[in-house]
């Protein structure tokens, strides 16, 4: 297991079998590369001199233009409710809620295609999962409760799947609605789980912010599934959650 510091958090990757050591170099260099290009902390980076006016996005690199194309297409889908142009702390550019997931899928890739196809990548809780895990039974993720982080109130076991979570529970008021200002959920936490990260990541964000009707979307997305925890402590699960729950 290796632990290296990105995006502001942790990066968490975890192999079972034979080790390319070229191939871990290669997947942390890719984050470093991806955190430089889209960070919203540094100054230099494309979305921050975007943001800042400094940057016309035709000049800015193909990646960053396909993943602002892909937050636009985000927006259209939920009519303006994940809103990347608007969804800092200060109501301006970040497209975080879809970028991390995209960064960890990117990396992920590499280790697989190096033929080390059980390994496990995470960061800041969302995890991207391949093969069986180091009991054979799948890579046991658990969902931290967000009233008491020190707990958890489920596990799932993930073979080639991923998870992701959203919610305030580590960052308050760091979420935005369309209109302005903090957003508001009746959830303290959601999570889902599905065969892509990037989606998976987004539909989180998504879900958090749409209340009771993320969970309905979530669900009638084949393939993925939603744990959604309210304030108060109580869960609702979907089937294709509850499917692999622990």
């Amino acid at each position: 297991r290796i632990v290296r510091p990105v995006f502001g958090s942790a990066a968490s990757l975890g192999v079972i079998g034979t080790i390319s050591h070229k191939a871990i170099a290669a997947c942390f260099t890719r984050l470093e590369e991806i955190e430089e290009r889209f960070s919203t902390y540094r100054p230099t980076s494309e979305i921050s001199r975007i943001r800042d006016g400094l940057l016309h996005l035709h000049d800015a690199h193909v990646e960053t233009r396909m993943i602002l194309e892909i937050c636009d297409a985000l927006y259209e889908e939920t009519s303006g409710l994940f809103d990347a142009w608007h969804a800092s702390m200060d109501g301006r550019l970040d497209p975080s809620g879809y970028v991390k997931g995209w960064a960890i899928g990117e990396a992920h890739r590499i280790l697989i295609s190096a033929g080390m196809e059980n390994c496990a990548l995470g960061i800041g809780g969302d995890v991207a999962a391949a093969g069986e895990g180091p009991g054979g039974v799948g890579w046991v993720i658990g969902i931290a409760n967000p009233r008491d982080g020190a707990t958890a109130l489920a596990s799932v076991r993930l073979r080639d799947a991923a998870i992701a979570t959203s919610g305030e529970a580590e960052r308050p008021g760091h979420l935005h609605d369309p209109s302005g200002g903090v957003a508001r959920s009746p959830f303290a936490s959601f999570t889902v789980i599905g065969p892509a990260i990037d989606r998976v990541d987004a539909l989180a964000t998504i879900g958090w912010l749409e209340g009771a009707a993320g969970i309905e979307r979530v669900d009638a997305e084949e393939g993925y599934g939603a744990l959604a925890i309210y304030h108060d402590g109580r869960a609702v699960a979907t089937e294709a959650f509850r499917s692999i729950a622990i």
